[in-house]
């Protein structure tokens, strides 16, 4: 609203008009449905322009501090209108609506224009005759923005509206809690470990129900029972929806299995890498949320998708199963190998016990006329957990009885003539009330998540940071704009309309996902102005749509589709492939305040783009980065993903004053970054600045930015002189939680170079800091400084010359742990005045030594209690060290084995995988090693090339899975005794042992084992042969015996 008044305040003062809008009008038209972000975001521009352009003109300043005060008065009471309400009876309302957001649209790109263009010629002073053929043309769209506000306004009343309390909310980490499905639960565990088994085929037991019913919370809870992690050698889960991608449920067992990104397009290839991942393993995948393929949606599961996926998952081993979840009983009937497994709602008991938890929590006292209330409430919800916890979430914010009666008496429950819902309609009901209780910021903003895909990991931040890009979110005086978009996601998620929120422990990320049913309302409120882009939905573009997601499976894009969405908003890639080449006609519409995409277009039609508040190119092909780019006046946040290429930034980027973020990863060829960047005081990310010794690019130029986040400090080499390094100021940046400081001398140290120990010594970060990464450093000693920080997690590289770590021991907080490549450095932590009930590395979970060649100890004085945590060990090149006690470790991989090291590993007694590779001179393992390691389920033994026996101490070994024995060339025998003892074996793999001639007698009393694999063993395998092998009556009981040359 104040864009339009400042609208017509220019025109007015352009052409002398007498006519003004009353504050009736202008309160009229604040009730229709325009955001409250827009309002707060022009009126941010009626005071930086008016006061620049007009202050010379009598009266314009008073009357601009008038109206900004009634707009104030009228925010506060200020409601966004739901039109989706009205929709039955009031169309024509909604349509005009419609129209007037269209023209409020065209307004704000006109004030965009105008104040670029005003900012970029310092003014538009009535003498300088250059500018009157744009103040022309701006008057005259000005002057039809005015005659169309008459024209719609005509046709629109006062609507009345809900009164919205806006609170400070916060996350509530909470685990699922789960009722009533305990029946459910061990009827589905039974099957898949007990009745799959007897099958050689893969098993698929569909799980079927309506919306909302929680089939994926039933599959979750089975997948994470430690009784099928224990059975399964294997588990992937997929969440398919709407769009049945072979290639994408290919590639996540790719992932799954091998730990590795597998982005290519060759489906032929995926599928060969996973038929070799899966095969002869006992796996358990889950398929979630599959729909089939109907006229509205070209994309679901078909008969021709399902062969090909199932040709894949044939090659499993015996009790291999496939878990479906789904609503539709003809996908159960396409896939199914046995009858499905029906969910149906909870009891009205578990449901009020769901409800309770939500509503009231552990502290609020349950009056007997809420539980009344609320017991009635409930029976709407139809047993249906998602509706159930949504209410119960909305009336937690709820105090007083009549509030409960108001919504016990909501429209939303008359949706149904008889009373009950379809698939769905219950869920949705309920969901629909809790948005409605969303603030209008909220609602904006929760629409927006259309145009991401269902099921899609949608990272915090980003969110944050295209909600600012639209103008739906603005600062205030009290909140910078992040954190305003920081308190709007907690509204949502705090209201159940995010799920799977996941925060990463070392660098802070938080993404989520939004259930099914809550991304169909998000499309419902949206309608037409958000649309995710397919390749056969392109024509369905509307003049009216705003926002669009894409993925990288877009084959192109049509020109004549996008010619009709004028005042497109959000083009915004959601999906990446560093293999995506297609080129040709990309959109750059001039109204974009978004673009993302690693679609290759030409750079220079950047210029066009004057509202551009985020851009994000991936994969770009590109060494510079195009002076179009200055034209980008508004422009917020600059990513740089993967423009491999890129060698330096423009440098006058210090032009677009209103940069807050701009992140730059794995642009590995980068060696200069742009002068002065102190300039752009708004920044509040940046991931990478590079020291050079140029003019502009040393350390001061940090020194009065406000940044968080993440920062990488690259080329300290370089630094020119102490002080520049103190005026970084990094103690004073609070909101910094992971910082890397990276030295790049190339094996030469400059004359003149700055004592890289009193360079670190200056950069001490403020006390808030979790991650820290040092590579390269030079100094003999790492600052004491880092004693001091609440790290949880620590990594050094390549800092060859140190001789001594600080006091890692006692750093209370320190969950990971990583050091490569130290030579002196003989123990983590020598600092000998711990207390007798002192404890060492308190919280340490992973520990990852390698290249250090004179560590002895991990702690000097090892007499104290130490590393109650951790869990996750690797020693690689560590010849000297010898481990102490660590009863809680579960997995320890060692490279470069020692008889000492290997000897400390039987008190390992929680170890559950184990993975040695690298003997060297070793011809034997410790006699003693296999004792105690009753809970070992995998041990790998690689690269032993003069070792001739194994330890004859199998029988320890009583949870053994899978046992593996690579390149031992030397090796004569297997142990003889200890075989019967390892009931739950499943697998052995024997390969490039070529002096091993026979298996020893036991194997035939290993009746678990169902996958036999020898490869490049030559005698063995003739003797291993079916048939006519002489020990084939040994193995002849084994399902699956693979012989490979």
């Amino acid at each position: 609203m104040t864009l339009l008044m400042l609208c017509f305040l220019l025109y007015q003062q352009r052409h002398q008009s007498t006519e003004v809008f009353s504050l009736y009008s202008i309160v009229a038209f604040l009730k229709m449905d325009i955001a409250n972000s827009v309002l707060e975001h022009v009126s941010a521009h009626l005071f930086s322009i008016i006061r620049a352009e007009f202050a010379a003109f009598s009266g314009i300043k008073s009357n601009a501090e008038e109206l900004s005060s009634n707009l104030d008065r009228t925010r506060s009471i200020l409601e966004l209108e739901d039109a989706e309400e009205r929709q039955i009876t009031h169309h024509s309302i909604k349509d005009r609506l419609m129209q007037l957001r269209e023209v409020v649209y065209l307004a704000e790109d006109t004030l965009d224009e105008y104040s670029l263009r005003s900012n970029r010629l310092g003014g538009f002073s009535s003498f300088r005759p250059k500018n009157i053929m744009f103040r022309y043309k701006v008057g005259r769209r000005l002057r039809f923005i005015k005659r169309e506000i008459h024209h719609l306004m005509d046709g629109l009343g006062d609507y009345s509206r809900i009164q919205l309390n806006e609170g400070v909310l916060e996350v509530r980490q909470l685990k699922p809690t789960v009722f009533g499905r305990v029946e459910d639960e061990v009827k589905i565990l039974e099957f898949l470990l007990d009745q799959a088994c007897a099958f050689d085929s893969p098993s698929i037991y569909p799980i079927v129900g309506i919306g909302g019913v929680g089939k994926t919370t039933m599959a979750q809870l089975v997948y994470n029972n430690e009784r099928v992690s224990t059975h399964f050698s294997v588990k992937i889960w997929v969440s398919v929806s709407q769009n049945f991608s072979v290639k994408r449920i290919l590639c996540s067992i790719v992932d799954s299995i091998a730990r590795e990104k597998y982005d290519v397009y060759d489906l032929d290839v995926i599928e060969r890498k996973a038929r070799e991942l899966l095969k002869n393993k006992r796996y358990l995948l889950v398929l979630d949320d599959v729909w089939m393929r109907s006229q509205e949606l070209e994309f679901g599961l078909s008969q021709e998708k399902w062969e090909k996926l199932k040709s894949v998952l044939l090659g499993g081993s015996k009790g291999a199963s496939v878990l479906v979840s789904t609503r539709d009983m003809g996908v159960a009937t396409m896939v199914g190998t046995c009858d499905a497994h029906h969910l149906f709602g909870l009891s009205e008991a578990d449901c009020w016990l769901l409800f309770k938890h939500y509503a009231f929590g552990p502290n609020r006292e349950e009056s007997e006329e809420l539980v009344e209330i609320g017991k009635e409430i409930i029976k709407r919800c139809e047993g249906l957990p998602l509706a159930t916890m949504a209410l119960g979430d909305l009336m937690r914010s709820r105090s007083g009885v009549q509030e409960w009666l108001e919504v016990r008496e909501s429209w939303s429950w008359r949706h149904s003539q008889d009373g009950h819902s379809q698939d769905g309609n219950s869920v949705m009901s309920a969901l629909r009330l809790s948005y409605s209780d969303l603030t209008p910021t909220t609602k904006l903003c929760f629409a927006f998540c259309a145009i991401f895909p269902k099921n899609t990991e949608i990272m915090k931040e980003d969110l944050i940071r295209l909600w600012m890009a639209n103008g739906f979110i603005s600062s205030t005086t009290d909140l910078e704009v992040e954190e305003v978009g920081n308190r709007t996601w907690n509204e949502l998620c705090q209201k159940s309309f995010f799920k799977d929120v996941k925060k990463d422990v070392y660098s802070g990320d938080i993404s989520f996902k939004m259930h099914d049913l809550v991304h169909d309302l998000a499309q419902s409120v949206s309608g037409i102005r958000c649309m995710i882009l397919e390749n056969a939905n392109m024509t369905n573009l509307s003049e009216r749509t705003l926002h669009i997601g894409f993925g990288s499976g877009l084959l192109s894009f049509s020109k004549g589709a996008f010619q009709k969405v004028e005042s497109l908003r959000t083009l915004y890639q959601f999906e990446f492939s560093l293999y995506n080449t297609i080129s040709g006609y990309f959109p750059t519409n001039s109204s974009l305040r978004v673009l993302s995409t690693s679609y290759f277009f030409k750079l220079s039609s950047l210029k066009r783009l004057i509202h551009l508040r985020y851009l994000q190119l991936y994969g770009f092909d590109m060494k510079y980065l195009p002076n179009s780019i200055y034209s980008l006046g508004n422009l917020e946040t600059l990513k740089l993903i993967y423009c491999r290429k890129l060698v330096c930034l423009p440098k006058h980027l210090t032009r677009l004053q209103n940069l807050r973020h701009l992140v730059i990863t794995e642009c590995h060829s980068l060696s200069c970054m742009f002068p002065y960047m102190h300039k752009l005081s708004y920044l509040r990310t940046l991931t990478l600045f590079i020291v050079s010794s140029k003019a502009g690019h040393n350390l001061a130029q940090l020194s009065d930015l406000n940044l968080g986040g993440k920062l990488s400090i690259e080329g300290l080499q370089n630094v020119g002189s102490l002080s520049e390094t103190q005026k970084a100021k990094l103690k004073d940046k609070i909101n910094l939680h992971e910082l890397c400081l990276s030295w790049d001398n190339n094996g030469e140290t400059k004359s003149n170079a700055i004592d890289p120990e009193e360079v670190l010594e200056a950069l001490q970060p403020h006390p808030n800091l979790k991650t820290l990464r040092i590579y390269d450093y030079e100094g003999s000693r790492l600052s004491s400084w880092i004693g001091n920080l609440n790290l949880v997690a620590l990594e050094l590289f390549d800092c060859k010359k140190c001789l001594q770590l600080p006091s890692l021991g006692k750093l209370p907080l320190l969950r990971k742990l990583e050091i490569y490549s130290m030579d002196d450095v003989q123990y983590l932590d020598d600092d000998e005045s711990y207390g007798a009930e002192e404890l060492a590395f308190p919280s340490l979970e992973e520990l990852e030594v390698r290249g250090l060649p004179n560590l002895q100890r991990l702690l000097k004085v090892e007499r104290v209690q130490m590393f109650p945590s951790i869990s996750n060990v690797t020693i690689d090149d560590c010849s000297k060290l010898q481990l102490p006690s660590l009863p809680s470790i579960k997995q320890l991989n060692v490279r470069g084995c020692s008889h000492e090291l290997l000897r400390s590993i039987s008190s390992f007694s929680a170890l559950t995988f184990l993975n040695l590779s690298g003997g060297g001179d070793l011809t034997s393992l410790p006699k003693e090693m296999l004792i105690n390691l009753t809970c070992l389920e995998t041990m790998i033994l690689y690269n032993f090339p003069k070792m001739k026996a194994l330890p004859d101490k199998l029988s320890y070994l009583n949870a053994l899975k899978h046992l593996e024995i690579r390149y031992c060339g030397e090796l004569e025998s297997l142990p003889q005794h200890g075989w019967e003892c390892l009931r739950f074996l499943h697998h052995l793999e024997i390969a490039y042992c070529e002096r091993l001639r026979s298996l020893p007698e036991g194997v035939q009393q290993v009746n678990s084992l169902e996958v036999l694999t020898i490869e490049c063993c030559p005698e063995l395998e003739k003797r291993c042969k079916k048939g006519t092998g002489e020990d084939w009556d040994k193995i002849a009981h084994v399902p699956n015996v693979i012989l490979l040359q």
